[in-house]
């Protein structure tokens, strides 16, 4: 049995709707992908509304909106924009049955799975255990990360608030980086260095160790500047990410037996992907003791796709919810 749904991925500075066809078992099929900016539609409603006035086919049977907030009963109000809104008073406003909120990387995580194997990037090819835990994480704004069981009837979402646990710094460099942003903040997640406001902060820090004045850089300056120069500080930085994310992606897969596989995700990462492929990722996430093994046989892929959050909320749609 096949569905069609409305699904939304709603940032703080955009929204990206499409129509999603299909099922989790058998795979959804997206059509009419459309993105507005958020500053030109006063409601959430409003844009959801325009959107469905430019869809010529059939009406979708229910929604699912992966939104940048989080979930809580009641009226939900978008972290970085000044959108809020009630689903069941938004489901009759827009003629469907139900409209289904989601945490945006709750939906990242249930879609990941989902995505093609064309928009996969295999990084470690092990096979996953069957029936164990899935999962994905990604660097972007802050740092996601999501768990996936198996259940009946499909899979079950965990969302977590694991980029806010402690960072662990293994290289005398890390230590010193640590320091620097330990100075400024106090607690040092591990988002503090894995996201775009982490870039920023690395490179900071290495500017401050090496005693020279930091230029102001942002986040896509370093990745570009990193892609086009090996022998450019905006390398170092982006090896020492990966490298630090690496780490973070071992340990998500001891402390959670994440043996059905890890999934990388977000914003960052599909820009950088050579140079993942060449930094310490790899060694740095198996090389840990007695548990080498254990870490080496747990297949590793990077979404290339944007489409993971739709097919995320599409699965959720069809599921009911989470």
């Amino acid at each position: 049995m096949t569905g069609r749904y409305l699904v939304a991925d709603i940032g703080g500075t955009n929204a990206r709707f499409a129509i999603a066809e299909g099922s989790a078992a058998d795979g959804f099929v997206l059509a009419h992908v459309r993105r507005f900016r958020n500053e030109d539609f006063e409601h959430l409603r409003d844009a959801a509304h325009a959107y469905l006035q430019s869809w010529d086919g059939p009406a979708p049977d229910r929604a699912c909106f992966a939104v940048a907030a989080p979930i809580t009963p009641g009226r939900i109000r978008l972290t970085n924009s000044t959108w809020k809104f009630e689903p069941d008073e938004l489901a009759r406003e827009l003629g469907l049955a139900h409209v289904i909120p989601a945490n945006d990387f709750a939906a990242q995580a249930r879609g990941a799975p989902l995505c093609p194997p064309g928009e996969q990037l295999v990084l470690n090819a092990a096979q996953p255990m069957p029936d164990a835990p899935i999962a994905v994480l990604g660097p972007g704004t802050g740092l996601g990360l999501g768990l996936l069981t198996p259940c009946p009837g499909g899979m079950r979402v965990i969302a977590t608030e694991g980029g806010h646990a402690g960072f662990a710094p293994r290289t005398d460099e890390e230590i010193a980086v640590g320091k620097f942003i330990a100075d400024e903040y106090g607690f040092v997640s591990w988002e503090r260095l894995l996201s775009g406001r982490g870039l920023v902060n690395i490179h900071r820090a290495l500017c401050s160790i090496e005693g020279q004045t930091w230029p102001g850089v942002r986040p896509e300056e370093i990745t570009a500047e990193a892609l086009s120069d090996p022998t450019s500080r905006s390398y170092r930085v982006v090896m020492l990410f990966c490298a630090a994310l690496g780490a973070y992606a071992g340990d998500v897969a001891v402390l959670t037996g994440a043996r059905g596989g890890t999934y990388l995700a977000g914003g960052i990462l599909p820009r950088i992907q050579s140079l993942l492929v060449e930094s310490p990722f790899e060694a740095r996430r198996t090389r840990r003791g007695p548990m080498t093994r254990y870490v080496e046989a747990i297949p590793v892929r990077l979404i290339l796709s944007d489409a993971a959050a739709f097919m995320g909320a599409a699965a959720i749609a069809e599921a009911g919810g989470l």
